[in-house]
């Protein structure tokens, strides 16, 4: 008989999730930390750099609905995995852009660099895809072991790994760098790592740790009420889309933003962006533990995840003042508190898909990740045209920034207008 899980084990699964989603945005973030480098190598311009992060977004939309319907139906223990594999071999496959051959086979005469860029475009296609895959398989493994009051943590812990992530790629980058490296090193490196999660993986989950019932949740089953799910969906859609775009902004942009609108130095830039996610992933605890402590006092759940989401909201809209301060410390503290409230936000939109009908949580998640990442390639793409061309990140950094102001009136007309049935606590041992 195989023995019962103790308590302890929820939260080492949630470890795992943090690490999957560190991984997940070293992969990510090693292009943008490097753009700089290889505008001058490979002629990766601003256009150019923008279709990158547009075709990134729009397979992580692809791939947010395919994973989730496949999500749905094998289950993360297998799935997880494969999308992993997956985006950690898109990784080690960048640094072909710099082999001659890859570079002449896919180059157009009269334009420098198109072969690299070609490539990079194939490769972060594939890496969006994948990625996607993560964040259903993460969500549903939250959902099954996690009840209503520990998941905003449980997804805090989750989504921190995004910064963690985000932190130490930096730091890795600019100690490769001072070591000599070439700009290929991070890609390889960053990808082997990301193998070595799957035997974690494996260790920690068995084949009947998703077999038993779910944590109970505090709203009725939404099979059941196709208005109240119409609503929620409407609801989530919103909130996914604006908070996506601050974040996502802001991850693609910033490192460039430093380093060739304001001219600090490669390795200022790279420092500086490390502590901004060592600010993000504080926000992301701190905003998720809110909903915690007031629960813990009292407080319905959807109030307190608003009073969370208006906290993080406010901090967001600092970024529309940000293109009138002047290079130095005010701009700086303004861009990290920006961070903080951005990933801040996350949970409580993650809290709330997983109250989404148990047996289609991970298509519906799809979906929704789908629509906030077509949002995002539309804005990437628009935003790296607009900058190629003016040469400034106002107008992004003013739009990004008031465009979860949108998702705050969502959250509040649900936590007005959807009331549960109870908003009781209920334990889940």
């Amino acid at each position: 008989m195989t023995p019962a899980r103790g308590r302890s084990w929820k939260w080492w699964v949630c470890g795992a999730l943090l690490l999957a989603t560190m991984l997940n945005y070293m992969d990510r973030q090693t292009l943008s930390l490097t753009a700089t480098q290889l505008k001058a190598e490979i002629n990766l311009h601003d256009a150019r750099y923008g279709r990158l992060e547009q075709s990134f977004s729009y397979a992580f939309a692809v791939g947010g609905i395919f994973f989730g319907f496949v999500a749905d139906r094998v289950g993360p223990r297998r799935l997880y995995p494969i999308v992993l594999i997956g985006w950690s071999v898109a990784g080690l496959a960048t640094p072909l852009a710099s082999w001659p051959s890859v570079a002449n086979a896919l180059g157009s005469p009269g334009e420098p660099g198109s072969g690299e860029f070609r490539w990079l475009l194939l490769c972060r296609t594939l890496l969006g895809l994948f990625e996607a895959g993560h964040w259903p398989c993460a969500l549903i493994t939250a959902r099954n072991i996690l009840d209503d009051t520990q998941r905003p943590l449980g997804n805090s812990i989750l989504q921190s790994g995004a910064s963690l992530g985000a932190v130490l790629t930096p730091l890795a980058i600019e100690a490769m760098r001072a070591a000599g490296a070439p700009w290929q090193a991070p890609f390889v490196v960053i990808g082997v790592v990301g193998l070595l999660w799957v035997p974690l993986w494996r260790c920690l989950i068995r084949p009947d740790d998703f077999g038993s019932p779910r944590p109970p949740s505090a709203f009725p089953p939404t099979d059941a009420l196709p208005g109240r799910l119409l609503f929620q969906f409407a609801v989530l859609v919103v909130i996914v889309v604006t908070i996506s775009l601050a974040w996502q902004f802001q991850r693609a942009w910033l490192p460039k933003y430093l380093k060739e609108y304001h001219h600090y130095s490669e390795a200022t830039a790279n420092y500086f962006t490390s502590g901004y996610y060592v600010v993000a992933d504080v926000g992301c605890l701190f905003f998720g533990g809110v909903v915690s402590v007031l629960t813990g006092r009292g407080m319905a759940v959807r109030w307190a995840r608003l009073v969370s989401f208006a906290g993080c909201a406010g901090l967001v809209a600092l970024s529309a003042v940000v293109p009138a301060m002047e290079k130095g410390p005010l701009l700086l503290v303004a861009l990290v508190l920006v961070g903080a409230g951005s990933l801040g936000a996350h949970p409580q939109y993650y809290a709330l898909a997983q109250e989404l009908p148990n047996r289609h949580m991970g298509v519906l998640s799809g979906v929704l990740s789908a629509g906030s990442w077509i949002a995002v390639g539309t804005m990437q793409g628009a935003m790296g045209a607009y900058i190629n061309r003016t040469g400034s990140y106002d107008l992004p950094l003013i739009v990004t920034g008031l465009a979860p102001l949108a998702g705050l009136v969502a959250m509040a007309a649900w936590a007005l207008f959807a009331r549960p049935q109870s908003d009781a606590n209920p334990s889940y041992e």
